[in-house]
C-alpha cells in the first residue's frame, strides 16, 4: 500500500509525524485491517483509535443480515435491540458487527426462547443503554486524561489506549456484575410479597412511596457566567451528593441537569437523606449553588428503573417553588413521616393539574436532630 497516494500523509509536515504515521499505518495493516478501513478510519481523524476498536470489539466483520443468521435472532428484532441500547443502526450490506455482537444476541435469544415479551427486553435494553452510556464516558473521561502526554504521536496514543483496554475491560465486567447484583438485592429486599399478590401472581404495580426532588437554585444563571465543563461539574457534583445519601431504603432514581430525584417506601430516611444533603451541598462552599427541596407522598408506579404518578409531579413542581435551602412537602408527607421533625403550614399553593389549593408545610429536622 503507497502511503503517499493514498493521500494518507497529506496534512504532515513534521518528519516526525510522518515518521509515526507510518509505523502506525504499517502495524494496522499488520493486524489485518483493511485499506479502505484504513482510509475511511484517516477521513475520519481516527486512525489512531483503529487499535483499540479492535480490541473493545473484535474485527468488524458481519453485516446485521449476517448478525441474525449467526444469532438466531431474526433482523427486525436485532435491528430493534441495536436502536434501544442508544446504538447507531448499521447500514444494509455494511459490515460493521463482530463476533462479540453475535454473542450477545445470542444471549438475547435464550430470553426471548424463556418466554420474556420482545417489548419488555426493549425496555430493559433502553435502561441498560442509557445507564451504560453513562459509564462508558466517566471512564472514558478518566483513562482519557491520564493516558495523553504532552508530545505524544498518533503512534503513541494508539498503542498506549489499546494496551489499557486490554488491561481494564476485562476488570470492568466483575465490577459492573457485581453492581447490578448488589442493587438488584436491595430492590428485592425491598418489594413486601404479602397474600393478595401471591393470590394474583403479581408484584404490585402502583407502590405508596415518598418522593423528593432536589435541585440547584440559579443553575440556569450560572450557565451564562461559566463555561460548559465547569456547569457540567457543578451538576455532576449534585449527582455524587446524591448517591452519597441515598442509601436503603432510599434510591436516588436520576439526575436531570441541575435536579436529583430521591425515592424511598419510607418517609423518614428520605428526610434524614434531604437534610444531609442540604448540608453536604453547603460544604461544597460558597460558590457552589444552594439546594431547595420538593417532597410528596402517595401512589406512583415504578416502570424501568423510574418512577410515574402524583407524588412525582408534585415533588418537582414543590422543589420549583422553594425557597433557596428549604424543604417543601404535601401534607402527605407530614403524616407519613415520624415525630423528628417540625413543620410549618405556608399557604396554600395554587399548582397546575391540582383542583383547588394544595396544603404544603416547611419541614425542619426536630430538637436534637
Amino acid at each position: 500500500m503507497d502511503f503517499e497516494s493514498e493521500g494518507l500523509l497529506d496534512g504532515l509536515t513534521g518528519e516526525e509525524e510522518r515518521r509515526a504515521r507510518v509505523a502506525l499505518l504499517e502495524k494496522l495493516l499488520e493486524a489485518g485491517f483493511a485499506p479502505d478501513e484504513i482510509k475511511e478510519a484517516a477521513d475520519a481523524g481516527r486512525l489512531a483509535l483503529l487499535p483499540v476498536e479492535r480490541v473493545l470489539g473484535g474485527e468488524q466483520r458481519y453485516t446485521s443480515t449476517e448478525a441474525a443468521e449467526r444469532s438466531g435472532v431474526d433482523e427486525e428484532f436485532l435491528r430493534a435491540l441495536w436502536r434501544a441500547l442508544g446504538l447507531s443502526e448499521p447500514e444494509a450490506g455494511q459490515a460493521v458487527l463482530t463476533d462479540v455482537d453475535v454473542e450477545a444476541a445470542r444471549r438475547v435469544l435464550t430470553y426471548r426462547e424463556a418466554g420474556l415479551p420482545d417489548e419488555d427486553l426493549l425496555e430493559v435494553a433502553r435502561m441498560i443503554g442509557q445507564g451504560m452510556a453513562k459509564v462508558a464516558d466517566a471512564v472514558r473521561s478518566m483513562v482519557g486524561q491520564a493516558l495523553i502526554k504532552p508530545g505524544d504521536n498518533e503512534l503513541d496514543l494508539g498503542l498506549r489506549y489499546a494496551r489499557a483496554a486490554e488491561e481494564m475491560v476485562p476488570l470492568l465486567g466483575p465490577i459492573l456484575e457485581h453492581a447490578l447484583t448488589v442493587h438488584l438485592r436491595e430492590l428485592i429486599r425491598s418489594d413486601v410479597v404479602d397474600q393478595a399478590q401471591l393470590a394474583s401472581g403479581r408484584l404490585p404495580g402502583a407502590r405508596e412511596v415518598t418522593v423528593c426532588f432536589a435541585d440547584l437554585v440559579g443553575f440556569t444563571a450560572l450557565g451564562e457566567e461559566v463555561p460548559a465543563d465547569a456547569l457540567g461539574e457543578v451538576a455532576g457534583r449534585l449527582g455524587e451528593l446524591a448517591a452519597e445519601v441515598a442509601r436503603p431504603p432510599v434510591r436516588l432514581v436520576k439526575t436531570i441537569g441541575d435536579a436529583a430525584m430521591l425515592v424511598s417506601p419510607d418517609t423518614d430516611p428520605l428526610l434524614d437523606a434531604v437534610f444531609e444533603l442540604r448540608e453536604a451541598a453547603a460544604a461544597e462552599g460558597e460558590s457552589y449553588p444552594r439546594i431547595r427541596t420538593g417532597l410528596a407522598h402517595g401512589e406512583a408506579l415504578q416502570r424501568s428503573g423510574d418512577w410515574y404518578g402524583r407524588p412525582v409531579n408534585l415533588a418537582s413542581r414543590l422543589s420549583s417553588l422553594a425557597r433557596p435551602g428549604s424543604v417543601l412537602a404535601t401534607a402527605e408527607v407530614r403524616e407519613a413521616a415520624g415525630a423528628a421533625w417540625r413543620w410549618s403550614a405556608t399557604r396554600e399553593l395554587r399548582i397546575k393539574g391540582v383542583q383547588g389549593g394544595l396544603r404544603v408545610f416547611r419541614v425542619r429536622p426536630g430538637e436534637g436532630a
